[in-house]
């Protein structure tokens, strides 16, 4: 199954859900439709959701959701500057300044 969206830049990215798929097709199936009802239930627009889970991958410093998540920003019309905005919030909330230029630079990898 082939995704729907960029998952990076780079050509060798595998994707976590690939990975659960190589092991558990049905199990990958079922997180993407959890997914999908995720991105369906409430008001807030394609982009608002995409920087809110970058938050989150930037936070648990999962850089290929954060790259995947970036490239759906960019798709859902977010500028980089917010992208950035974004991640620099949580400099002193929820991180450091060593995850927060990680982050940043995952972004800028991706987007410019």
């Amino acid at each position: 199954m082939k995704p729907e969206y960029p998952l990076s830049k780079h050509e060798s990215f595998i994707s976590n859900l690939d990975r659960l798929r190589e092991t558990s097709s049905a199990a990958a199936d079922a997180f993407r439709a959890l997914r999908v009802a995720q991105d369906a239930h409430g008001p807030l627009e394609p982009g608002q959701r995409e920087l809110s889970l970058l938050v989150g991958f930037a936070v648990t410093r999962n850089e290929g959701g954060f790259r995947v998540h970036c490239n759906r920003a960019r798709d859902a019309g977010v500028p980089v500057e917010a992208i950035e905005q974004a991640v620099i919030l949580m400099l002193g909330t929820s991180l450091g300044l060593v995850p927060v230029v990680e982050a940043l630079s995952w972004a800028h990898d991706e987007l410019r």
